[in-house]
């Protein structure tokens, strides 16, 4: 691969404009396929087959109205604490029909015309209260006349005489027998508004109400100019001087603009040309990387008209992208300066980096891929697409690397090199030259021996590394005990999905949510949609009758604020109900209500009634339950195809095995500062937390995956230069000091670049996007400073030779991929 790599970047260096056209063509036709073909981005997060879609299955079945649909809310409220007016009620109805008319809307729901209703009902119930009582009074006072009438009748008198009592009684009991078969029905009725009386849509003090839109689709699969037009319906009418606030599903989701890669490049910019000392130098892996992420955007969404993509799928795939194709074709470049410092020859010198540092990016870019392409074994949709998108990206960004990146290196010449140090080379140049004749030596004799020279001062640690190695068992102790406990958080990890709460707390959605919790109880957030499976053979009568009784039990359980009867299926064998939680929608109390309605077995005459819980509450759970439980297969998978991967690489065992623990180190650590910030609120106004909550639920899965991959790209950089040394003839202990002299500048403007970039989209402005963004730069510090600049040096010292130790059975066995280019080194040299 060394070889092909070589030639290859050869052939770009020698025919820059020939690479440059065919990236030109393919980008024109990915582009041309994009906007022919692409497809609307979805809101959902699902996963097929949960206990949630399970009983949302049963719900669609058994009863008439549509269990799929959508809803949103439209809060209205009084911006001077005043109770809402009988115009301005009007004029919410007046928007509501509005709403009603839009295309896609299927009903609307007004809490005023509601709360009338219940009125009326509860008045109608009152008086018919009422009159029950009062027909039971005149019925015992018409059981006392006739009581008396019949004391009256002389013993012995003839049947006749009674005849007519008897007539007057069996039409009192007619009346009595109606008015107990009223009667039960009276008191059911009267049990349902007592259950219903506590779920309301109008605040207590009259200041605000909750409209109800439902949707013909699910909630994100309305269009959003079907949202925009519910939205216009209320702000296009004159509302009195009420206040109108949209939630999250009614707002929709904003579009992410280009800020958040416009920070990361920024960031990356700063950095190449404070390392790269020109400003060609430093915006050519940035201008790479946009190549990449460009490709392998209109690439990846020109199918999204027919792969369900979900909205932060091009979040994710172009912040790896930036990440991964600024640092690798800063690693060719940063080969191909070295090279050229030696004295080489401009193509050869690109050729050289290509086969070099591009063989030790192809390697490093499949363990990333790996981890990613691995996400479609978890049988997670959503996660899948979100993967392949990723590792496309990745794909994209190694190819740009070893075919563009030396195509440019070759157009821009010496303007890759500050000009005070292109002088230098090329002084040095004549210098070797002249030293070659006087010498009777070949100049590239000459040149390869003023490099061995060089490479002898490369022996001594230096900076940093002289700290680590002056102690190593000291070293490798403390980085163990500070990752160790800034991992401590990770034990009370706890995972869901953005609710309104998390959202900036100038969106509407984020005021809605707060404005629900003041006024109607946090849980009214959450509500919760149970079904009960009533036994076989319920008569609707019984079915009536339970739907009271169960929904009086229901109101008894733990963290249940309020039940709200809703329907009676067609078969009569199942009840909905809606039910309010003490609290929202993502706390613990409302994760056990849902464990524990599921586990719920109550007794009825005809036997037991079990419940299942669905809604978009317990669907969050469930997917969060789901993907954790993934995880260890997931992390299990990854590590052992990457462990592979990395024997061929490093032709070792403890190599792998160490940069595979070192890994498990970071990560936790990782994970332990991203629930401090964002599930405990440290530091949370510096990043944007507007509220602590649940760690987004598949953020574990995806960070295991894109971490190691990146976690293995920097121990690819570092210890293949190790290895290239150990190759060279150098001892195990000068190896690691020689590597790490030469790749460790390097590595650190890659992990601060990296680090940069992620850290720019945790100020997007969107939570999952945020969390996200700060997982993988927390995961990135950790990794490249801590363990692959710290720990790793300090173990592969105290091992010194035997890291490299390698069985003869699997030395025969394996192929040697030479991945740190080592037969090229004089080859390339000898050929020119």
């Amino acid at each position: 691969m060394a070889t092909f790599l070589y030639r290859l970047g050869g052939f770009a260096a020698r025919k820059a404009w020939v690479v440059i056209t065919a990236w030109l063509v393919i980008l024109l036709a990915l582009g041309g396929a994009f906007f022919a073909f692409k497809g609307e981005l979805s809101e959902s997060i699902t996963i097929p087959g949960t206990k949630a879609a399970q009983v949302q299955d049963d719900l669609s079945g058994a009863f008439d109205v549509n269990s799929d649909a959508g809803m949103g809310q439209a809060i209205v409220k009084t911006t001077d604490g005043s109770r809402i007016t009988d115009p301005q009620k009007q004029a919410v109805a007046d928007a509501l029909k509005k709403a009603d008319g839009v295309d896609g809307v299927e009903s609307t729901t007004d809490p005023f015309a509601q709360q009338k209703q219940m009125d009326e009902g509860r008045a109608k119930l009152e008086d018919g209260r009422s009159q029950l009582e009062q027909g039971e009074k005149q019925l015992q006072q018409a059981q006392q006349k006739i009581d008396a009438a019949r004391s009256q009748i002389p013993a012995g008198a003839p049947a006749s005489a009674t005849q007519q009592i008897d007539q007057q009684q069996a039409q009192l009991d007619e009346q009595k027998k109606k008015i107990d078969e009223q009667r039960p029905t009276l008191e059911r009725n009267e049990r349902t508004l007592a259950l219903t009386s506590e779920y309301r849509s109008i605040s207590e003090d009259g200041t605000t109400a909750l409209t109800g839109v439902r949707f013909e689709k699910e909630i994100n699969e309305v269009s959003p100019d079907t949202l925009a037009e519910v939205r216009n319906a209320f702000q296009d009418t004159d509302l009195h001087g009420l206040e109108v606030e949209f939630d999250q599903n009614l707002e929709g989701r904003a579009e992410m603009g280009m800020t958040s890669e416009l920070i990361g490049m920024v960031i990356a910019l700063i950095i190449l040309f404070i390392m790269l000392g020109t400003f060609v130098a430093a915006g050519l892996p940035v201008l790479m990387a946009t190549v990449g992420v460009g490709a392998a955007y209109l690439g990846a969404f020109s199918l999204s008209d027919v792969v369900d993509m979900n909205s932060t799928t091009p979040a994710l795939g172009s912040m790896l992208g930036l990440a991964v194709g600024i640092d690798y074709s800063l690693f060719i470049l940063n080969r191909h300066r070295n090279n050229l410092r030696r004295g080489m020859g401009m193509h050869e010198s690109i050729a050289l980096a290509t086969g070099t540092s591009g063989n030790a990016v192809l390697f490093a870019g499949t363990t990333v891929v790996i981890a990613l392409l691995a996400l479609n074994v978890v049988g997670i949709p959503f996660l899948s697409v979100m993967g392949n998108v990723a590792a496309f990206a990745v794909v994209m960004a190694v190819a740009v690397a070893v075919t563009l990146t030396p195509a440019m290196l070759s157009l821009v010449g010496r303007r890759v090199m500050p000009r005070r140090a292109w002088d230098a080379i090329q002084r040095r140049a004549r210098l070797r030259s002249e030293a070659a004749v006087t010498a009777g030596e070949d100049e590239h004799h000459t040149a390869d021996r003023a490099h061995a020279l060089t490479a002898e001062r490369d022996v001594t640690p230096r900076g940093w590394l002289k700290v680590v190695l002056a102690k190593p068992v000291l070293t490798i102790l403390a980085t163990v005990a500070v990752l160790g406990i800034i991992a401590i958080p990770m034990g009370q990890l706890r995972l869901g999905l953005p609710d309104g709460s998390s959202q900036s707390a100038d969106s509407g959605a984020y005021k809605t949510y707060k404005t629900v919790e003041e006024k109607f109880g946090a849980g009214r957030n959450g509500t919760v949609v149970a079904a009960a499976y009533l036994p076989d053979g319920t008569t609707e009568d019984q079915a009536k009758d339970l739907q009271v009784d169960l929904g009086e039990q229901l109101r008894e359980q733990e963290h249940v604020s309020a039940v709200v009867p809703a329907a009676i299926s067609k078969d009569h064998s199942m009840l909905l109900y809606q039910i309010i939680p003490d609290e929202g929608p993502s706390a613990e109390s409302t994760t056990e209500l849902v464990n524990g309605l599921r586990d719920l077995h109550l007794d009825t005459p005809r036997g037991e009634a079990t419940f299942g819980v669905t809604g978009q509450t317990a669907m969050n759970i469930d997917i969060s339950d789901n993907l954790f439980g993934v995880l260890p297969v997931y992390l299990g998978i990854v590590v052992g195809l990457s462990l592979i991967v990395l024997i061929l690489v490093f032709r070792s065992v403890w190599v792998p095995l160490s940069a595979t623990i070192g890994f498990l180190f970071s990560l936790l650590a990782a994970f332990g500062a991203t629930v401090a910030v964002f599930q405990w609120g440290w530091l949370g106004s510096l990043f944007n937390v507007t509220e602590p909550g649940p760690i987004l639920s598949f953020l574990p899965i995806l960070a295991v995956g894109i971490l190691f991959g990146l976690a293995m790209d920097y121990q690819m950089f570092l210890v293949s230069a190790m290895r290239e040394a150990y190759s060279h003839g150098r001892d195990g202990r000068t190896a690691v000091v020689v590597g790490f002299n030469h790749s460790a500048r390097v590595v650190v403007a890659a992990a601060l670049i990296m680090t940069g970039v992620f850290m720019g989209f945790v100020f997007s402005g969107e939570p999952m996007i945020a969390s996200i963004g700060f997982v993988l730069s927390a995961g990135v510090l950790f990794d490249a400073f801590v363990v692959r600049m710290t720990l790793i040096p300090a173990l592969m010292h105290l091992m010194g030779s035997r890291a490299w130790w390698f069985p003869k059975w699997l030395d025969r066995i394996v192929p040697d991929v030479d991945v740190e280019g080592a037969s090229l080194e004089r080859p390339a040299g000898a050929a020119h």
